[in-house]
């Protein structure tokens, strides 16, 4: 058994696992009425199979003891931070449950010095009106005696011998006097904290979940995470113990130290898009070994060299005076990343290699890609139209070179002006079975190689010749430009996809999703527009007052883990018919339809009104 005196008080702590060289203790903190041994008897021996686990009593618990028979979130934390001290470490990994989780956030507020990093759960910052309300009947001695005797005797063995047999009455008293009084932290409070913090509270906690209090430390906590484990009660990490332990574990390897953290923000704050960009990069520390100096060592893999160079920026400034190494971080981008052409009239672009992966998005027939990853059956690929990034199957691909794409697109002169153009095998009145080759979809842009009466002839990426009818086709030269009558005459081409099915990844009148339709629309008039709904929200020039033709409307609802009201996630666009009325790819019809904003009018939907978001114009 080990003891240690604390701030007056003779605290009772147990250790596991082993000290290493450069690498923070992890500060167990135990729930209320309990000790360190009850709350942490399953996750402490997991975690120390890599971690230094540190398990005390807090004061008044177990075997501590509490000289002035106190009870306060602030003394405790005081405790914990002079126990991190007195045993000789600079900076420890505090996790906290409960009450706990309010002492760990404490120590985390007032002794900043000693934190290397704080996973806060079941915590509060502020004491909510419920709590005030429910907690004094349950912490009520002669409640507990009455209702809960198994409580009472589980006290009584805890702190009993320790404190004697009446002692679970007053540690009711005290436990219920913290609980309604503190922790007070505002916003602004909350704001300046600068330690990597992860925030947990299980959905269906009866005491936190009501009023939302992990959601508002997370949300004030600069770059704090946030986990609500769906389905789960107050005690996580007893309830899905692996993962939790999975879920701590990996937050203490990406954030755990002051190079992997910096890392973590430089991501964030640049490269947090993974529809637009990669950036998964890891810090490892090898100590010195004889005239081998200490070192940080960089591995992973980004999508450009500028990445690269930025990662390395970053640790250099947080590990100095230390040399870093960014040579094991792989660059997937680059002048020698291989170039193809998409050779089909559309192929899908799969979230995982395999044909039942969800679908992301699709590339297009002499849509440009590069090649990121090469397999036999599929390659990840890099969209040069708008920078997504999926699988693509292989055999829908023409590997070439930079010339050969460019050259291949800017010989194309005219794109598909019909819904979907098809396409043959040679010009006839009327083509035989067998004849035709496929169909193009709205908006792809051709090759013309030759004429024969109302007959074109197109090439494909590989050579290919098809030949389809004229009428299908027009003119980049005649394109409509992003103005009042070119947006009216692409609507009234968009107008005919009325009926199409809605199709999740959709971007072809054979099923559009939401943006797929927006981006079709404004693309066909010359006008790049990024590929998902926030996205196209975020490229877009704010609009006030009336709506115009082609302006796009944004919906959104909050999301279940963030407070503020106009913290909103874009869910979907549709496209201004001018007025109140639209036209959108939409799962509610699952198709394209027709929908207004209007009350009073057939095709009105509330949720539309209500969620509306903000609309933005573009190719001005």
């Amino acid at each position: 058994m080990s003891f240690i005196d604390v701030n007056g008080a003779n605290l009772y702590y147990q250790v596991y696992g082993k000290d290493t060289p450069r690498q923070a203790p992890v500060l167990l903190i135990h729930g209320s009425t309990i000790t360190g041994q009850v709350d942490w008897e399953l996750a402490a021996p997991i975690l120390a199979r890599r971690w230094r686990v540190i398990v005390p009593d807090c004061r008044g618990h177990g075997q501590s003891a509490n000289p002035h028979h106190s009870y306060s979130f602030t003394e405790m934390a005081a405790d914990m931070a002079a126990l991190v001290r007195l045993l000789g470490y600079e900076k420890a990994h505090i996790i906290g449950h409960s009450n706990g989780g309010n002492v760990a956030l404490v120590t985390l507020m007032e002794h900043p010095e000693i934190v290397q990093s704080a996973v806060l759960q079941a915590a509060n910052a502020y004491v909510s009106q419920d709590l005030i309300e429910k907690e004094p009947p349950i912490f009520d001695p002669e409640r507990v005696q009455r209702e809960a005797p198994e409580w009472m005797e589980s006290m009584i063995a805890l702190h009993g011998s320790t404190h004697g047999p009446d002692y679970w009455r007053e540690l009711l008293q005290l436990t219920l006097q913290a609980i309604i009084t503190e922790p007070n932290y505002s916003p602004a409070e909350l704001g300046r904290v600068e330690l990597p913090t992860l925030v947990i509270q299980g959905e269906k906690d009866r005491v936190n979940a009501p009023a939302q209090h992990a959601q508002f430390i997370a949300e004030h906590i600069p770059y704090a995470e946030l986990w609500l484990p769906t389905g789960i009660g107050h005690n996580v990490h007893d309830e899905i113990l692996f993962q939790w332990i999975e879920r701590v574990e990996n937050f203490l390897e990406r954030r755990g130290d002051s190079a992997n953290e910096a890392l973590h923000r430089l991501g964030r704050d640049h490269y947090a898009d993974e529809r637009e960009g990669i950036f998964g990069v890891k810090s490892q520390y090898i100590p010195s070994t004889g005239a081998q100096p200490g070192r940080y060592n960089l591995t992973g893999r980004v999508l450009n060299e500028s990445q690269r160079l930025a990662a390395l920026e970053c640790v250099t400034t947080a590990a100095a005076p230390q040399n870093v190494s960014a040579e094991g971080v792989a660059v997937l981008l680059s002048q020698d990343t291989p170039w193809a052409l998409v050779n089909r009239g559309v192929s899908d672009i799969r979230r995982e290699p395999r044909s039942l992966a969800e679908r992301v998005s699709q590339v297009l027939l002499g849509e440009a890609v590069r090649i990121l990853q090469e397999g036999p059956d599929w390659c990840w690929v890099r969209s040069e139209q708008d920078g997504y990034m999926g699988w693509v199957q292989t055999a829908a691909l023409l590997p070439c070179s930079h010339e050969q794409a460019a050259a291949y697109q800017a010989a194309c002169q005219a794109q598909v002006i019909t819904d979907l153009l098809p396409a043959w095998s040679k010009p006839c009145p009327a083509p035989a079975l067998g004849d035709q080759c496929g169909k193009l979809p709205f908006g792809i842009h051709l090759s013309i190689e030759t004429w024969q009466d109302r007959w074109a002839q197109v090439r494909l990426p590989d050579g290919r010749a098809w030949w389809v009818l004229g009428s299908g086709l027009l003119l980049l030269e005649q394109r409509p430009e992003p103005d009042q009558a070119g947006i009216a005459f692409t609507l009234d081409l968009i107008r005919r996809f009325v009926g199409v099915p809605y199709l999740w990844g959709g971007r072809t009148p054979f099923g559009y999703d939401c943006s797929g339709l927006a981006q079709a629309f404004w693309g066909f008039m010359g006008v790049s527009l990024p590929r998902d709904a926030d996205q196209q929200y975020r490229a877009g020039v704010p609009v006030e007052g009336v709506y115009e033709p082609g302006d796009l409307l944004f919906f959104g609802e909050r999301r279940p883990d963030q407070l503020s009201a106009r913290h909103a996630c874009i869910t979907h666009v549709a496209i201004s018919l001018g007025g109140d009325e639209i036209i959108h790819a939409n799962g509610s019809a699952w198709g394209t339809s027709y929908n207004s904003l209007n009350p009073s009018s057939p095709i009105y939907r509330p949720w539309l009104r209500d969620n509306l978001i903000g609309v933005r114009r573009y190719g001005g």
